[in-house]
């Protein structure tokens, strides 16, 4: 018995939905090249996980900058960001306090990073504050170069050893996929941020 012929109508219907597909698909890749990702390595030692990425954006290096020391909006680089404030300032170090809630697999938590921020040039340096803090210890450090483009060349490391019970079973694989696609978006983030951000007004006297 002859199998029954597909009308045109579905056939052009499941063409549509194929074309949907790959049109979607097109579409997530061309949003991440527009990234220019060149290294990335996430590792766990003990309880200490360490995070490093380099990469590119288009954006030049002032405004790259601004949009990292910007502490007025607390989403503006990670949705899971709650709050941020500026609990001092002393000489070139600022006391920035930073609250988000994570969610690895099925388990939540709220967190607490308080760090002593220092920025010089195109370096930002944020070491963790253990007693204000869920880290026993840790930093960030960002460094910003001018890229043969005209954008920013971008070196991140962070290292932080968390002061909290994660489960086992969630703490190894779990969480470094949970913190590689945290630092892509971030970096995605920053390039979109880095490119509506204005121009600092410099001082012509």
């Amino acid at each position: 018995m002859a199998s029954p012929r597909a009308s045109p109508m579905l056939c052009d219907r499941s063409r549509g939905s194929r074309a949907a597909v790959l049109l979607l698909a097109l579409v997530g890749v061309s949003s991440v090249m527009a990234l220019d990702i060149d290294d990335l390595h996430i590792t766990k030692k003990g309880r200490t996980y360490k995070v490093q990425i380099t990469f590119e954006v288009a954006g030049p290096v002032d405004r790259v900058m601004a949009v990292l020391t910007d502490y007025r909006y607390p989403d503006r680089l990670n949705p899971e960001v709650t709050k941020r404030e500026v609990i001092s300032r002393q000489k070139r170090i600022t006391r920035v306090r930073t609250e988000f809630n994570s969610c690895v697999f099925v388990f939540c938590k709220d967190v607490v990073l308080t760090q002593d921020v220092t920025v010089v040039a195109g370096t930002i340096e944020a070491n963790i504050v253990p007693d204000e803090s869920d880290f026993r210890s840790g930093y960030l450090r960002w460094l910003v170069s001018s890229s043969d483009n005209g954008g920013s060349h971008i070196d991140f490391e962070a290292v932080m050893e968390p002061d909290f019970f994660i489960p086992p079973l969630i703490g190894g694989f779990f969480v470094r996929k949970r913190l590689r696609e945290e630092i892509l978006a971030t970096a995605e983030n920053l390039e979109t941020e880095a490119a509506r951000e204005p121009a600092p007004v410099t001082n012509s006297n």
